[in-house]
């Protein structure tokens, strides 16, 4: 067979029944082969980056790889930014590209920039965010190089893999008979006594805790652990604390669940977190935007344990100012396989009055302030997801795009049950819902998709309205209209005495009528402008058999709520609460720059 149709062959051997493409000279090849399989389909989206942010959206669904195939040059440039999404969110998937056939190469033209038309060191460039990148030159070599990437996509920490094939090396003739195979060394058997140590530790310092917090991080999911670390939650009684990769493991009405925290989460949950005097972190990096600005102020009384599998985002804690009292450099499969074996061990404190407190707290700051109700002329987002939120049902799956409406997202969408919240929780690039939302709904069988997405990353992938129009895509797309980059504003007013530069009209973004152009894509818009009737729109929009855009007018001077601002640690947040309010739910000692209000 062809070089081509073993590729194809291979795709459909992993499972992959969807691979999203834009076609171009050097993979047409590629594409036709996928086309004569009958276990796979091929998706044509209208940008690469598209196909990319698509996969993402693919693999998050499905827990298993998504694919994308490409054309050389600007195709694979165009496909770096949702490339990065995944390979920061440690997500495993495999990108295919054509390149030009191997006379062309310029690699055999020393000094040349470009030998062929629309050549480009694909792996080269693509190596900072690929777990693996190759380039097949030598047809027999494309089972060990195919293999070899999904070994290493799918091992240690995930992330995504590139294949680059020469227009001329995917029409030659190959004998799968006879191809090398790839022989991943074996692991060498881990010895288990200095885990068990550790953990003895943990089991002591569990025991000790009065005001304990359990964080769940995106490894948990990414090894597809939940029912074990729900099993170790239930056992311990602890709040649980949920980062943004985890948010959708509890319902939000769950009574450990604290929520999130960080710069840009609740009260409650930043109140928890850092009056805590034990934090058990695992399978979160515990990164900047978790910790807050210094690191050492992030629950600074507390015990902490830390459960990472990279061994550089545990020595980053020290850089940083940040003592972590025991570092687990494992696997969370590894851990959960320790503690399992001393569940009966565990011992815990009667810690009653601190999920009173942190009860308290639940009630007393909830995301949707009652006097947000109060608003006229315009809809504040958090009315709009609390409403939302309840007339999702069970099972029903959210991608949420980037700044001013992930983080409302997630301080303010109430998770209902088997429900998934998603993202690109790291690169969180404009336009990523839109398109992730595509390749979520081929994966859930074109099933109903909600796509939270702002009005400047709207424009980013615009283009996929005709798709999503096209294949006639379920997605309910929720536009939160601000007319402008709002987060960037708030930053604006924190630092730059409010000058709005390049993030509102009068600062040169444009403003078009987005109802107008959903509706020249053939997509079913409508307009939500005020509280009134908000519900009975929602459910409409839910109901309707076919893709919606939904546009909601939000006042331009909209700002989130709580929002830290660079100095203060991370249970202080913009707006800043009256100090006497402020101190008194403080339990462990405030910060000096807490003290004040300037």
């Amino acid at each position: 067979m062809q070089v081509s149709d073993y590729v194809a062959k291979f795709l459909v051997g992993l499972g992959i029944r969807h691979v999203f493409v834009v076609t171009g000279g050097a993979n047409a090849r590629l594409i036709d082969s996928v086309a004569a399989e009958a276990n796979i389909e091929y998706i044509p989206t209208l940008h690469e980056q598209a196909a990319a942010m698509a996969v993402d959206g693919y693999t998050r669904v499905t827990g298993n790889m998504g694919a994308a195939i490409v054309t050389t040059g600007p195709g694979v440039t165009n496909l770096l930014t949702g490339m990065a999404c995944l390979y920061y969110d440690s997500l495993p998937s495999i990108f295919l590209a054509g390149q030009v056939s191997t006379t062309r190469l310029s690699k055999n033209a020393p000094g040349v920039r470009q030998l062929g038309f629309q050549e480009s060191p694909h792996v080269e460039l693509v190596k900072p965010i690929t777990k693996y990148a190759a380039l097949v030159e030598d047809p027999s070599r494309i089972r060990y190089e195919l293999e070899k990437a999904i070994h290493l996509a799918t091992t240690g920490r995930p992330g995504p893999v590139f294949i680059d094939i020469p227009d001329d090396v995917q029409r030659m003739n190959i004998d799968p008979r006879t191809l090398p195979s790839f022989k991943p060394r074996k692991k060498k058997k881990l010895d288990p006594k200095p885990l068990e140590n550790k953990v003895e530790r943990v089991l002591k310092l569990i025991a000790e805790a009065e005001r304990p917090i359990l964080v769940l991080g995106g490894a948990i999911r990414i090894k597809k652990e939940e029912e074990r670390a729900r099993r170790l939650a239930d056992r311990l009684g602890f709040p649980i604390a949920l980062t943004w990769a985890t948010m959708d493991m509890y319902e939000t009405n769950h009574a450990l669940n604290i929520g999130g925290f960080g710069i840009s989460s609740t009260r409650r949950g930043n109140f928890a977190i850092q009056n805590s005097d034990f934090v058990l972190s695992i399978g979160s990096r515990l990164d900047s935007h978790a910790t807050g600005t210094p690191a050492s102020s992030f629950a600074r009384d507390a015990k902490k344990v830390v459960v990472e599998l990279d061994q550089s985002e545990l020595s980053k804690f020290s850089r940083q100012g940040m003592k972590i009292d025991v570092k687990i450099q494992a696997d969370v499969s590894d851990f959960f396989n320790v503690i399992d074996q001393k569940m009966n061990r565990i011992r815990t404190r009667d810690i009653s009055p601190w999920l009173a407190k942190i009860a308290d707290w639940r009630d007393k700051y909830p995301s949707c302030d009652p006097e947000f109700e109060k608003q006229k002329g315009s809809v504040n987002p958090y009315v709009f997801l609390r409403d939302l939120s309840k007339e999702t049902a069970e099972g029903d799956i959210i991608f949420t795009d980037c700044g001013g409406n992930l983080i409302q997202t997630f301080q303010g969408y109430e998770i209902g049950k088997n429900q998934r919240v998603l993202s690109a929780l790291n690169n969180s690039p404009m336009g990523y819902s839109l398109a992730a939302s595509m390749g979520g709904c081929f994966a859930n069988d074109k099933k109903q998709v909600i796509c939270i997405i702002g009005d400047g990353g709207l424009q980013v992938n615009i283009q996929e309205l005709a798709t999503i129009d096209h294949h006639r895509l379920p997605i309910k797309i929720f536009l939160f209209n601000n007319h402008g980059y709002g987060i960037i504003q708030q930053t604006q007013d924190d630092w730059y005495d409010s000058r709005y530069h390049a993030s509102r009209p009068e600062g040169g973004v444009p403003d078009p009528d987005y109802v107008s152009i959903a509706r020249a894509y053939g997509i079913k818009a409508l307009s939500i402008k005020s509280h009134a009737g908000m519900r009975e729109k929602i459910r409409q929009v839910l109901d309707h058999e076919g893709p919606v855009l939904c546009n909601l007018e939000f006042d331009p001077n909209q700002r989130l709520v709580p929002m830290l601002k660079s100095g203060r640690p991370i249970e202080d947040p913009n707006p800043l609460m009256p100090r006497d309010e402020f101190l008194k739910n403080m339990i462990v000692e405030p910060l000096e720059v807490s003290r004040h209000l300037d």
